[in-house]
């Protein structure tokens, strides 16, 4: 008998890559969205209820009706292409009443449900701007000091999954996620320059990247899905929140390895700027490589623009 997963959050960005590496894991999938399935439709996909994480009633039905193993949650307050952060800061009741609220209305839905499982996508803004730390990055047992909006909303949402996930008896995982590239973004938010750049790549136009030097970590939105089910598949994992990352690079090591994946030399700019960088900690993965085994399947650069470049040209939805 298969496993049941549903993912709520289903056709954003991490969400349709969670949902295509969980139906080739072998996961029955439910999918749920407040935005129906993009493309063709396709009777293969998945089944989905297009729904807001905030509507009680609908996610109620469609959970029990489904009675999933565990349940993934990628939802979050977004606005147009600016991003989860900048849609945040903007309208922060919003962010609120998804982030936090919506947690709360899914937390409801897997007890009566009788779900036990449930790993949902934190952020590395939850540690506030970039500390003074050493080489190695900052670890789960660090203090939260939030700056923005959005950091915030996932430090509420990560004190209200443990303390209502240990009365109502569900193990909650926070996955505190660094900067998510990949093909599929098609918002920019921080990234803007770079989709943007990958886009005038892949379309063979000339291309112009000022690229920001400082260190980031970054990850494949294919790792960032391969995470989250290696987390709803295992029991092995105890912690209540797990840092997460693929490579440690910076915007100008990617413009370059971006450049070489395409073969865009001829036509490709990529010049280093000291400024625009995100301020964002460093983090150390060490906890979930531990305890529960897992290490990305790209961890450079280098592979990164290559899986890139090559979905771009490729997916028949890139953006």
């Amino acid at each position: 008998m298969s496993r049941r997963l549903v993912v709520v959050g289903g056709n954003g960005f991490i969400g349709v890559q969670t949902v295509r590496h969980a139906a080739a894991a072998g996961w029955e999938v439910l999918t749920v969205d407040p935005s129906p399935p993009r493309g063709r439709p396709d009777a293969a996909a998945p089944p989905h209820i297009t729904a807001s994480i905030t509507d009680a009633a609908a996610l109620t039905t469609a959970i029990g009706d489904f009675a999933p193993d565990a349940a993934v949650n990628l939802a979050a307050y977004g606005e147009g292409t600016d991003g989860l952060a900048s849609g945040a800061a903007r309208n922060p009741g919003d962010a609120v009443d998804i982030n936090i609220g919506g947690m709360v209305t899914l937390l409801t839905a897997l007890r009566d449900a009788d779900c036990r499982h449930l790993i949902w996508s934190s952020s590395s803004t939850v540690y506030g701007p970039a500390p003074h730390i050493g080489a190695d990055g900052i670890t789960e047992d660090a203090a939260l000091h939030p700056e923005l909006v959005y950091g915030a909303t996932k430090v509420g949402a990560e004190h209200l999954t443990r303390v209502l996930g240990a009365q109502w008896g569900i193990r909650t995982v926070a996955v505190r996620l660094p900067l998510i590239y990949g093909s599929g973004r098609w918002y920019g938010g921080s990234q803007d320059q770079l989709v943007r750049f990958v886009g005038r790549l892949v379309s063979g136009a000339p291309a112009e990247l000022h690229a920001w030097t400082n260190q980031a970590d970054w990850m494949h939105v294919d790792d960032a899905a391969s995470v989250l089910l290696a987390l709803a598949a295992t029991p092995r994992a105890a912690a209540p929140a797990y840092n997460v990352t693929g490579h440690r690079s910076s915007l100008y090591e990617m413009g370059l390895a971006l450049v070489d994946a395409a073969d865009a030399h001829d036509r490709a700019t990529v010049t280093a700027t000291p400024v625009g960088a995100p301020d964002l900690p460093l983090m150390d993965p060490g906890l979930i490589e531990r305890e529960a085994g897992y290490r990305p399947a790209i961890s450079s650069a280098a592979e990164g623009a290559r899986r890139y470049i090559h979905d771009r040209r490729h997916d028949e939805h890139p953006v």
